[in-house]
């Protein structure tokens, strides 16, 4: 009779350590191997973990709505999946034969175990890292796709959201993203979640030229503020709707972010100027 290690992973902000104001906590549970429970009541390890995970998520609240909130839908099957996963399972969901789809294979570039049994959480990188760094190319069309189902459902009409909009912070994430993926396999140093460090890394193995790294890393620092600011602004994460520039929530928001009363329109200068710039780097580089 062994224990049943348990490895708690981080995706998205969280896994990169990049988490914001409100940011959304994206976890995923792993498990190390299927077997039953001792005890008066024999149960699996499938279904004492997704209690475990149940009572877990039940526990973290925030004292408002719409901030800090958990997310386990980048598990194997989202909704439809169990809350915790096996190892065994994890491997065969995003093998290259796998059923998981391009987007969420992307997503494992930013998974970060951090909590739970050490070993397990080694086995688990390793394993992302034979997964995703492989010798097929980045799939830039399923990437375009999704940004273009981004577009028409997360944005809208003649508005610019800071973080899904053309040029926008999803824009910069990608673009890191499939480079990493790309070289990841003959470069070690880019197999990291952290944005920013992956920046660094493209640039110190030459595969990110210094003229293109100074403006995404300038968008991206200047698009990471103007999150947060919209979101404690607003008081949530699901809003980041750019306010009309000839708005009093757009002046609000300037000041929020340091620009002095006869400088508010350099906000929205500085807006165009970042996003123009990320979007050319991004069609020219994927």
């Amino acid at each position: 009779k062994r224990p049943c290690p348990l490895a708690i992973c981080g995706l998205g902000k969280c896994g990169g350590r990049e988490l914001g104001f409100a940011s959304d906590i994206e976890l995923m549970f792993i498990y190390g191997g299927n077997g039953r429970t001792t005890g008066p009541r024999v149960i699996t390890t499938a279904e004492f973990f997704n209690k475990l995970v149940s009572a877990v998520d039940s526990l973290i609240t925030a004292k408002r709505k719409g901030i800090f909130e958990v997310d386990l839908q980048l598990r194997p099957y989202g909704k439809a999946g169990s809350l915790a996963v096996s190892l065994e399972s994890f491997a065969r969901y995003f093998a290259p034969e796998g059923e998981a789809w391009p987007y969420e294979r992307q997503a494992l570039v930013r998974l970060r175990p951090f909590a739970g049994e050490v070993k397990l959480g080694s086995q688990i990188t390793a394993l992302r890292d034979e997964l995703i760094y492989t010798e097929r190319p980045f799939d830039v069309a399923a990437m375009r796709a999704m940004r273009e189902r981004q577009l028409r459902h997360l944005v809208t009409a003649g508005t610019i959201n800071a973080k899904f909009s053309p040029g926008g912070l999803v824009d910069i994430e990608y673009l890191v993203q499939g480079l990493q993926i790309t070289h990841g396999r003959q470069h070690p140093a880019l197999r990291t979640p952290n944005t920013d460090e992956a920046l660094q890394a493209l640039v110190a193995e030459g595969l990110l030229a210094p003229a293109d790294f100074d403006p995404l890393r300038e968008a991206l620092i200047f698009l990471r503020r103007l999150i947060n600011a919209l979101r404690m602004v607003r008081g949530h994460a699901k809003d980041l709707t750019v306010p009309a520039a000839d708005s009093e929530a757009f002046a609000f928001l300037a000041r929020r972010l340091n620009y002095g009363s006869d400088q508010l329109g350099h906000l929205w200068d500085d807006l165009m100027r970042h996003t123009h710039a990320v979007q050319e780097i991004n069609n020219r580089l994927l």
